[in-house]
């Protein structure tokens, strides 16, 4: 009986009680086959497709273990589609796919990948880095990769990074720039002769409110309702103390209220305020020789 080879490398099988005087002959042939398939290197110049040469019990190409392209490209590899594993060296300038002619996998310029082919319809990279471009989590990335996405992604309209040392970005949704950091305000405790802030549960007083005046040395909550132009008044205010209260204000009309001379809106005209009613937050450091005015919501429903 002939001898028979085996699927994936291709090695004689020598059958019982032939080739007699020529068994140390076919043993060192059978040999150098399985070298090649462990450690055997394939350097292949490609000018185009090519197919990896096969030969049972002969030295052929797709029985290597490593193999390196080169070459401009992009090419197809066509590899034997039986179980193995290979090594495979991208030198080409472009793109390289490895089929085993059911399934394909791409090597990208200059990687060096071991692919693995089942002898059916699967062919995969081991391990699955297709560094040109990411698409999955699974995939890993280069320093370059990244950096390109995070100073390219706006199509170049990132500012430089020279002269913008201590700086940090920002963006206003479509153009980014650098912006200076500041430091954070020293932020001094005031010391109030005489006490401290209002403490306590919140008071509402309704009796509190005489005419125009609020009366703020019984109350913290005042709910007081305009139909007609009106000036109002703090009193009350415990000397050197520091005080707060919350105002709700009606207005009815188109009456207007005005505010005490020494109420600071921080810079701002003292707020408009519409029909409806209106939350404003009052507080004082100097037992009410000036106030700090805080519209809380204006033209509630």
């Amino acid at each position: 009986m002939p001898s028979s080879y085996t699927t994936s490398l291709r090695f004689e099988l020598q059958f019982t009680g032939e080739n007699v005087n020529l068994w140390g002959d076919k043993l060192n042939a059978a040999l150098s086959r399985a070298d090649d398939a462990i450690a055997g290197w394939l350097s292949k110049a490609l000018t185009g497709d090519y197919t990896l040469s096969t030969a049972n019990g002969a030295a052929d190409e797709a029985r290597k273990a490593m193999l390196k392209f080169t070459g401009t490209g992009a090419f197809t590899v066509t590899v034997p589609a039986v179980a193995k594993r290979y090594d495979v060296w991208n030198a080409c300038t472009g793109d390289l796919t490895v089929t085993n002619g059911s399934a394909s996998v791409a090597v990208k310029p200059g990687e060096v990948v071991s692919v693995v082919t089942d002898g059916g319809g699967s062919i995969a990279r081991v391990q699955g880095n297709d560094f040109d471009l990411p698409t999955s989590n699974r995939q890993a990335a280069t320093k370059k990769y990244v950096d390109d996405t995070a100073f390219a992604i706006a199509s170049g309209s990132l500012p430089g990074q020279t002269g913008n040392a201590g700086k940090f970005l920002t963006t206003d949704g479509s153009i980014p720039e650098w912006s200076d950091v500041f430091a954070s305000p020293t932020i001094t405790t005031p010391t109030i002769a005489g006490g401290a802030l209002v403490t306590g549960s919140m008071k509402q007083n309704a009796q509190a409110l005489v005419g125009a005046s609020i009366d703020v040395s019984v109350a913290e909550f005042f709910s007081k309702t305009i139909s007609t132009n009106t000036s109002l008044t703090f009193i009350g205010a415990a000397a050197s103390k520091a005080q707060a209260f919350i105002l709700e204000l009606t207005v009815s009309s188109s009456a207007v209220p005005s505010w005490p001379a020494n109420v600071d809106w921080s810079g701002a005209v003292a707020p408009t305020i519409p029909n409806g009613r209106n939350l404003l937050a009052f507080v004082t450091l100097d037992g009410g020789t000036s106030w700090a005015g805080i519209p809380l919501a204006l033209e509630l429903a």
